[in-house]
């Protein structure tokens, strides 16, 4: 008797996390940056103490990024990604609410679990675990509709908040989390659990190997350039000399960017091992910090620096989601991912205060935030040749 053939993957999942990871992005992280001001003027908070609880928020979604990953290993996607987005509406209804500045620390805390049960990391376990090798295609198609998060996010919050004012805005997403997110994690994502066969597959002969440290490395230090960025390129693009509209012009170059990294990814590299990938995508990195560099005394540099930034910051988030699975296999696959991202969550809550620190302390220049961020972009390529030399190639 012919053995039966193996059922086809569920792509209506890669179709409705696509919409969920717009929300989640959008609500959770993108959010921020418009309703900042709004917030400050309202209530009377300072800058510092919004994105202070910010941080507190992403440092909480790098706690949690594990034992998620054990919860996806025991349970499966549909499960813990649907309990995520009720802990999602009810973390964004928490800071609509929030009395006081505590109150509004404390729903951060809790928004950065919700982070951490319905982002790319539980994402991409869930594909992992249902694709086999198709998990990579679909990792791809998946980050299509992440880089437009932003581009959907922002002009929402902008249109809703003169409108509604910043809390009911925040109660808009957390409705949107619970009536559109919840329904289609609960109908449409399989319920397969990541740790096949065994529901617990051991950690300590994986974080024994030198690849698991080295991968690990490559995360936190490309999440510590990716984190400055995000909130410190505008500023340098200024400090080159461009005006305040030039430099906000080139900055918004860079989800366009990604979105072309992932279909190069998609289009041409797919033949290619991931760790191969990670690697030309990470040396890539420092080399567009070193155009950005160069951007005052030749303007077109900053050109070059977007197109190469952004392109091969969007192959790296598909290097999150692939890399783990090629170097230690499929099994327990949620646990090894939320071990290897947690320090770098860590990290990119911490990168862009480090760098207003030294900026600060080198008498407001941003060269030495630069060359910082340059040798993060080397130590990230390095760290993921070392990986790829050093750890066996389970599946691709």
């Amino acid at each position: 008797m012919s053995a039966l053939p193996a059922p086809a993957p569920p792509w209506r999942a890669v179709v409705a996390l696509s919409v969920t990871m717009i929300i989640a992005w959008g609500s959770q992280y993108y959010a921020i940056a418009v309703l900042a001001p709004a917030i400050g003027e309202a209530e009377g908070w300072s800058r510092e103490a919004i994105f202070g609880a910010y941080s507190i928020g992403l440092l909480s979604q790098g706690l949690c990024s594990f034992p998620v990953g054990l919860l996806l290993d025991r349970f499966g996607g549909r499960i813990v990604m649907s309990v995520g987005s009720v802990l999602s509406a009810l973390s964004l209804a928490a800071l609509a609410w929030a009395p006081s500045e505590p109150w509004f620390f404390a729903a951060w805390v809790l928004t950065g679990a919700a982070m951490a049960a319905t982002q790319y990391e539980p994402a991409f376990a869930t594909i992992t675990a249902s694709f086999g090798e198709q998990a990579r295609r679909a990792i791809t198609i998946l980050t299509f509709a992440g880089g437009l998060a932003s581009t959907v996010a922002w002009p929402i919050t902008a249109a809703l908040l003169p409108r509604l004012g910043w809390r009911d805005t925040y109660l808009v997403w957390a409705a949107a989390a619970l009536l559109i997110c919840l329904p289609l994690h609960a109908a449409f994502l399989p319920g397969t659990r990541v740790a096949r066969g065994t529901p617990r597959r051991p950690l300590g002969p994986i974080l024994r190997t030198v690849a698991f440290w080295f991968v690990a490395l490559a995360f936190t230090t490309g999440a510590v350039l990716f984190s400055i960025v995000a909130v410190h390129a505008i500023p340098m693009l200024q400090e080159a000399g461009l005006s305040a509209t030039a430099a906000v012009a080139v900055a918004s170059f860079t989800g366009p960017m990604q979105v072309a990294g992932r279909v190069l990814e998609f289009a041409g590299l797919q033949r290619v091992r991931p760790s191969r990938v990670a690697i030309l995508a990470a040396a890539a990195q420092p080399v567009a910090i070193l155009a950005l560099m160069g951007v005052e005394p030749w303007w077109w540099l900053a050109g070059a620096y977007v197109v190469l930034y952004g392109a091969s910051g969007g192959i790296l988030t598909i290097v999150r989601g692939t890399v783990p699975a090629e170097l230690f296999g499929r099994e327990g696959y949620g646990a090894v991912a939320g071990a290897l991202v947690t320090p770098g969550i860590a990290a990119r809550a911490i990168g862009p205060y480090a760098a207003a620190w030294l900026w600060q302390a080198s008498g407001g220049d941003y060269r030495p935030v630069q060359i910082v961020m340059v040798a993060c972009g080397v130590i990230a390529a390095l760290a993921f040749v070392g990986a790829a030399r050093s750890a066996p190639v389970r599946s691709t």
